[in-house]
């Protein structure tokens, strides 16, 4: 793995998403209107990868401790505009790739194989989503925003974290079916929740991984 800035202990996943909760609770309106902005962009479809790269900035940045502003999440949206739709192209192609394979999969076959098959994509289809997780985070933890890199090095952290990854994953599941039972509160601030969780998972697997390292090199 190639490099970023290093910052508190490492915690379990419990106490991650109890420190993203504080987080969000610490300054709400920001993190509130923040998330609308968010929600508002993704159903404008050209705006949507830019406006969840941009999620993930504002919750890198308050991950880190520092002071946030809605001005943040619009520097974002327009710094990291292109980088953000070559991400989303990307993950457009995969997931369509992957979706048809396990449609397809299904009805030309129902044999003990094809199911097999269905299920093996299907499993790549989740790994992949999660991924992003970790990717997304690392765009801004390294020296330079290279998705490349940045791919690279959620790989190495999930194939070296798999049980805190599964772990995280559970955890995320519980929290949105839980915000699902309160529909203002996931619509209020479901997406920023997630970035927020994320980035803690991602300098904590860091801190771990890499105790003493300050900076990626990014190479």
């Amino acid at each position: 793995m190639t490099g970023m800035h290093n910052s508190r202990t490492a915690p379990g996943v419990g106490s991650i998403v109890r420190t993203a909760l504080r987080d969000l609770a610490d300054d709400l309106f920001v993190t509130a209107v923040v998330n609308l902005l968010w929600l508002i962009l993704m159903l404008l479809i050209v705006t949507g990868p830019p406006a969840i790269v941009a999620l993930f900035y504002v919750g890198n940045r308050k991950a880190h401790g520092e002071v946030t502003e809605v001005n943040d999440f619009f520097f974002a949206l327009r710094h990291y505009f292109w980088t953000a739709w070559r991400w989303g192209l990307v993950n457009m192609i995969l997931l369509l790739f992957l979706w048809g394979d396990v449609v397809l999969t299904g009805h030309l076959s129902q044999s003990a194989f094809a199911r097999f098959a269905q299920g093996f994509y299907l499993i790549l289809l989740v790994i992949w989503l999660f991924l992003q997780l970790y990717a997304l985070p690392f765009l801004f933890e390294q020296e330079q925003p290279s998705l490349r890199l940045a791919w690279r090095n959620a790989a190495v952290m999930l194939g070296q974290n798999v049980g805190f990854s599964l772990a995280l994953a559970a955890a995320l599941v519980a929290v949105l079916l839980v915000s699902t039972l309160f529909f203002l509160v996931i619509m209020a601030a479901g997406g920023i929740l997630v970035a927020l969780i994320a980035n803690h998972a991602v300098l904590n697997r860091l801190q771990v991984d890499f105790p003493g390292n300050s900076k990626f090199s990014g190479k």
